[in-house]
């Protein structure tokens, strides 16, 4: 995708299409797994870039969107009051100028951030309810279904289980009517908040049609991740060969990518251990140490799975001294991230097992209860029942009987409500018909490959048999196909006779039409140097008089006729000897006019033209509008003195298909009492004919300057070439 990306960027032009790219390859090294400095540098220059250019093409939405991406890398580097800053600055700029599509963005990237730095609920959960609904006034349907199932994810880290499945059930319900085909994503939270709320059927349910779903789209983005949660549902129902299955296949994925990720060191965790449990704490210790080396951790979690993993592996050699040590390491780790997540709570339950273990029942019951405390409604059932297990071995060696038979009396009541009779036939059955389903795959393919066996055989036989037949039809063929050769060298000698005649006939054709070509070519080309002829003459005759008035009327004909001029000029120089292309002509008479007048000095022109072909009755009357319409921008616009002189000429498709021509300027607008039906001008007079030649409509507007605009339907030409719709932006600074 980089690689892509940087192609793209290297064949770009400065256009909207090049901030896209900047934006996304911003993007590709903002989230980029293990939050290096060096990502975020690049990240930091990529957004800078792309920021440049849409300041300098005024492109509001992408300004909007840069700010947002800022925002989010301001707080990856640790300045978590600047980025704050950027975010109040952000949603009051998206609600003034009504970004709602930014706007929602920007609430969804700071409660992410939030949620997994500060923990924060209640504003996120605002912010996340705001973004709805701005998704929801778009039609943004599927924006809108995906914030409901990121409130619905925080519910669940709340502990607010029941609601969070409800609400994840109306989104999936909800993808399923609009035809949403990945929702494996969908599927594993459903999975997730089964599996905490003790309802391990349904979690493995949900967690097998997660991988389906996941492999019928073929969208493996979240592979790892789904496995590995597959994985603990294995492990919690007490298939342990099936969740070790998982956490391998989990590991190797994550391996296959090559970045650091707490998922990863969490499945090699779990696959350590079972090396352990099979009574090879050497190689268990080898693996984790290699995987160190292959991918280092980054952050101060993934450290701390590697320690307690190397804890365990410590714990199986008997060097508890060592054991100890990355226990503690592990933890002291967790606790500086500041991240209380299933992680930490786990690692403090085997701290309190490793303890236990040792017979230190003082500091076993501490790390348990620790554990325990742990927002208990937010954890897996079956980690509960262990803690209360070992809580009670605990109390019961230091005599505190009633404490420990509390202990035990949980313990019972929560392996009744999940290895009841009837959830382990369920899932039991749940396991076999997922297995039986496979199987009827696995079955279905030999069949299609016997079925296939047997039609080549049958094939191979009807081969056999026709082939007798084949030779007696060939004969048959051969003595037709000599008749046929015979009758079709008389009918291409015929042929051969009408090909010359019809090929003399071609060149004939073709000399006439190059000719023609070339007296049209040639007849622009005298009308040109005709038509400079007269301007020659009108700059001399104006050289001659003493009447200002009457010079700067030779001088606006010397201009209309130059309009006039270009445009054979461009016809003669081109193969296409019928149509002008109005993007260059307009840059080339605004150039022409810039040296016409002294005070063009302090007026940037700003032209906007898309690549557009018009046929020569129709260039002709809209360069001299053109020439209009800029001249008295230039002379009447802007007095003496002004600065900050602005002329934007705009030309481009409008809606409806028609051509739209814009020339405005911020100048000194019109009188107040200017009314363009009563005006004596002439070039307004002359603009308002010629637009009725175009079949158009002409309309003048005077507020912050004066805005004149033509509409008209563009006369289609025959064999004229696509027109691109890029928008090409040219400023001529003076």
């Amino acid at each position: 995708m980089v690689l892509l990306l940087q192609k793209e960027l290297r064949n770009s032009r400065p256009d909207t299409a090049r901030i896209r790219i900047l934006v996304e390859l911003g993007k590709y090294q903002l989230y980029k797994a293990g939050e290096a400095k060096a990502d975020l540098d690049s990240s930091a220059q990529f957004l800078a870039a792309a920021a440049r250019l849409s300041d300098s093409l005024g492109q509001q939405v992408w300004q909007h969107e840069i700010k947002s991406l800022t925002m989010v890398l301001t707080m990856e580097r640790g300045d978590s009051t600047g980025g704050k800053k950027i975010y109040q600055q952000l949603l009051a700029e998206c609600r003034r100028t009504n970004d709602k599509a930014t706007e929602a963005a920007t609430l969804f990237r700071m409660g992410v951030w939030q949620r997994v730095r500060f923990g924060a609920y209640t504003p996120v959960l605002q912010d996340y309810a705001r973004a709805m609904q701005l998704y929801r006034e778009l039609h943004d349907t599927l924006n809108e279904i995906r914030m409901q199932r990121e409130i619905a994810w925080m519910h669940l880290t709340e502990g607010k289980n029941q609601l969070a499945e409800d609400m994840l059930l109306n989104v999936l319900e909800r993808y399923k009517s609009i035809g949403y085909k990945k929702l494996h994503y969908t599927y594993n939270l459903l999975s997730v908040a089964s599996r905490v709320k003790g309802d391990n059927d349904k979690a493995l349910l949900y967690a097998i049609a997660t991988v389906e779903s996941m492999q019928a789209t073929q969208d493996t983005l979240s592979a790892a991740n789904f496995y590995g949660d597959l994985a603990k549902i294995y492990e919690d129902v007490g298939n342990h060969k099936e969740s070790i299955r998982y956490y391998q296949r989990s590991l190797d994925t994550w391996k296959q990518e090559g970045l650091p990720n707490f998922a990863m060191f969490f499945a090699a965790s779990k696959v350590v251990r079972e090396i352990i449990r099979e009574g090879r704490p050497k190689e268990a210790l080898g693996l984790i140490n290699n995987l160190e080396r292959q991918v280092p951790p980054i952050t101060l979690i993934q450290k701390a799975i590697i320690a307690q993993t190397r804890a365990h592996c410590y714990d199986a050699l008997q060097q508890y001294d060592l054991a100890e040590k990355y226990f503690l390491e592990a933890l002291s780790k967790f606790q500086e991230a500041k991240m209380d997540f299933e992680g930490s709570q786990q690692l403090q339950q085997h701290i309190g097992r490793f303890y236990l273990s040792r017979g230190d029942f003082q500091r076993a019951g501490t790390f348990l209860r620790r554990a325990l405390s742990y927002y208990p409604q937010k954890n897996a059932v079956t980690s509960l029942m262990d803690i209360h297990y070992m809580l009670y071995k605990v109390d019961s060696a230091q005599r505190d009987f009633k404490s420990a038979l509390d202990h035990l009396r949980i313990n019972k009541e929560l392996s009744d409500s999940v290895f009841n009779e009837n959830k382990s036939r369920q899932i039991s059955e749940l396991e076999v018909r997922y297995q039986t389903v496979q199987k009827e795959k696995d079955i279905q393919l030999l069949n299609n490959y016997t079925s296939l066996q047997a039609a080549r055989l049958k094939q191979a036989d009807m081969r056999q048999q026709v082939t007798l037949a084949g030779i007696v039809v060939l004969v048959i063929i051969l003595a037709l196909l000599y008749f046929l050769y015979v009758l079709k060298n008389r009918h291409n000698r015929e042929l051969e006779v009408q090909q010359k005649k019809i090929s003399s006939k071609n060149a004939s054709l073709q000399q006439l039409l190059g000719e023609k070509e070339w007296l049209l070519k040639e007849l622009h080309h005298r009308v040109k140097n005709n038509l400079h002829t007269v301007m020659s003459l009108l700059e001399s005759q104006s050289a001659f008089q003493r009447n200002d008035d009457a010079v700067q009327a030779i001088r606006q004909s010397r201009d209309r006729v130059y309009a006039m001029s270009l445009i054979h000029q461009k016809l003669y120089q081109t193969d296409n000897v019928s149509s002008v292309d109005v993007s260059e002509y307009l840059r080339e008479l605004v150039a022409h006019l810039k040296d016409s007048f002294d005070n063009c000095s302090n007026i940037r022109f700003d032209v906007q033209a898309e690549r557009l072909e018009i046929d020569i009755s129709q260039a002709v009357p809209l360069g001299l509008i053109l020439n209009e319409a800029i001249t008295n921008c230039i002379k009447y616009a802007f007095p003496e003195g002004r600065k900050d002189n602005v002329i934007l000429i705009r030309m481009e498709y409008a809606p409806d298909g028609r051509v739209k021509l814009l020339v405005a300027d911020n100048g000194v607008g019109l009188p107040a009492d200017f009314d363009r039906k009563r005006s004596e001008s002439l070039g307004m007079r002359l603009m308002a004919g010629l637009t009725d030649d175009l079949n158009g409509i002409f309309t003048v507007d005077s507020g912050n300057g004066t805005m004149i605009t033509v509409v008209f339907a563009r006369m289609e030409i025959a064999d004229m070439p696509g027109a691109s719709t890029d928008l090409n932006t040219m400023s001529l600074s003076a």
